[in-house]
């Protein structure tokens, strides 16, 4: 628990203060998002939840090479897993399911919802013994005696440091939490070798219940995606002279308040789009087939889906299968993966000098 033993010594940079108080500034804005998505609440969580799972195992499962078409097929319920790799994807659903269930029980820091979201995402695909505490020996007062431990004492201690730390309400709260996210990594609590993946998992839910409320709507695990190289850089940064306490945590927090306030921007825009939906006086599907017309040639519904988020499959479905009757588009397979071809060639629109009737030769 070097990080949080030595959280007094530590500066924390302006230009990492500045990045806290614009991250407030949003955070502040939670009750209007919470107000104006609450009648579509529990079908964003259900849409979250699979994104989330899915970019969770991009970001550190991609080595167990599953089709991208299996994947898809895994987040039915009634799929069953076929090998451990599969088994471990079906894990991850179930946590983010549980972590976005919208009547959900908060996630309390203790060492038995640790074990237990340990036990949950690795069920059936580590062992008992794996899925159990790294011993930690201790010399007594003879020479020849060694004491064992369980690591489970030294987590029991981190939590209880953690907490007393936040009670005394001296730091900002996502940097406390970033300093016990560093110090799990590093701790070997556990004996299988995810000691990352679950710091930072724990870090994620912990955050939410914080009150950075953009991660219920928008998907950081898919914005953690896109800076993936950066953050396996500063983890590994973070790690360096953690054992002596010198842990330098500040690229990993620079990192993570940039992709918070990246995830307000972004549901900012979906409130924006959110609202504007549902001013609209044209039917649903007409307006699906506007965005159909302004999407590329060949197209599928998961680009219709980026595009609408709020709108149920069955909407568009109906509006594919009434252009498909009107002789304007069809499918180029079958299956929820198709693609589709428009039929018709949009008019591409004229330069300035053809719309004046300007003739320059060749």
């Amino acid at each position: 628990m070097k990080c949080l033993e030595n959280i007094t010594k530590k500066q924390i940079p302006n230009d990492v203060i500045i990045q806290s108080l614009r991250l407030y500034r949003e955070i502040g804005k939670n009750q209007h998002y919470n107000e104006l998505f609450k009648d579509d609440y529990e079908f964003l969580s259900k849409q979250l939840t699979t994104l989330e799972a899915y970019s969770f195992y991009r970001c550190f499962y991609t080595d167990l090479k599953i089709p991208e078409s299996r994947l898809k097929s895994l987040q039915l319920d009634s799929t069953r897993p076929k090998n451990k790799a599969e088994t471990l994807y079906k894990n991850i659903l179930e946590v983010f399911n549980i972590v976005h269930a919208p009547r959900r029980t908060p996630f309390e820091l203790t060492v038995t919802e640790i074990h237990n979201l340990v036990l949950l995402l690795y069920k059936d695909y580590y062992t008992k013994d794996q899925l159990s505490y790294n011993k930690l020996e201790r010399v007594k007062h003879s020479l020849l005696s060694v004491e064992s431990i369980s690591k489970r004492e030294s987590l029991e201690q981190m939590i209880a440091l953690y907490s007393s730390i936040r009670r005394a309400n001296e730091y900002e709260l996502s940097y406390v939490n970033l300093n016990f996210m560093v110090d799990f990594m590093n701790m070997d609590i556990y004996k299988i070798p995810d000691s990352d993946v679950v710091s930072i998992l724990i870090y994620y839910i912990i955050c939410m219940q914080d009150g950075i409320n953009a991660t219920q709507y928008v998907s950081f695990f898919g914005k953690l995606l896109l800076n993936l190289k950066e953050y396996n850089t500063a983890k590994d940064f973070s790690k360096m002279n953690w054992k002596d306490g010198y842990s330098e945590i500040n690229p990993i927090h620079r990192l993570m308040l940039r992709i918070h306030y990246e995830l307000y921007n972004e549901l900012e825009e979906m409130a924006r789009d959110y609202q504007y939906e549902s001013s609209l006086e044209i039917s649903k599907s007409d307006y699906i087939e506007n965005t159909i017309d302004k999407l590329n040639q060949i197209f599928s519904k998961e680009d219709i889906r980026l595009k609408h988020p709020l709108i149920s499959d069955s909407t568009i479905n109906r509006t594919l299968k009434r252009m498909q009757d009107e002789n304007k588009i069809r499918p180029l397979g079958k299956g929820r993966s198709a693609k589709w071809t428009k039929l018709y060639q949009k008019e591409s629109k004229k330069s300035i000098l053809k719309q004046m009737n300007f003739d320059l030769g060749e």
